[in-house]
């Protein structure tokens, strides 16, 4: 595993992070997320790792025990990690947290509620 300079030097490394809005799959590999931007009402898609951060974003897990869990995923396919992984993802948490706004980071493990850890068509067929 290669050491991540800029996670250990990140004051988010060990913080817990939770989506915010409700979501559902758009494909069988998209998802979407229902928000508001500029007050009004909106699907937002994501590129691969956004979305990778915002279905792991359940309150239970770190944001360092992310990136290594995702550096794994390379390792175990006999694949290099790529340069700067842990920058890019940094970079992504922030604009999922800042700017988007459908991300928080937290100090504790917590649980989501339902209608924010079910995709909305699984809160459908439950009803």
């Amino acid at each position: 595993m290669p050491v991540f300079e800029s996670l250990e030097a990140s004051t988010t490394k060990n913080k817990f992070f939770v989506r915010l809005k409700p979501w559902d799959w758009l494909t069988e590999k998209e998802i979407y997320v229902a928000s508001k931007l500029n007050d009004r009402p909106t699907m937002i898609t994501m590129e691969y790792w956004p979305q990778q951060i915002y279905l792991f974003a359940n309150g239970q897990v770190t944001v360092s025990e992310f990136i290594h869990s995702m550096a794994k995923r390379f390792l175990d396919w006999n694949n290099p990690v790529p340069e700067n992984f842990d920058k890019i993802l940094l970079e992504e948490f922030e604009a999922l947290v800042n700017e988007v706004k459908i991300v928080e980071f937290t100090d504790l493990k917590s649980d989501l509620p339902l209608e924010i850890e079910l995709p909305m068509s699984k809160q459908l067929i439950k009803s």
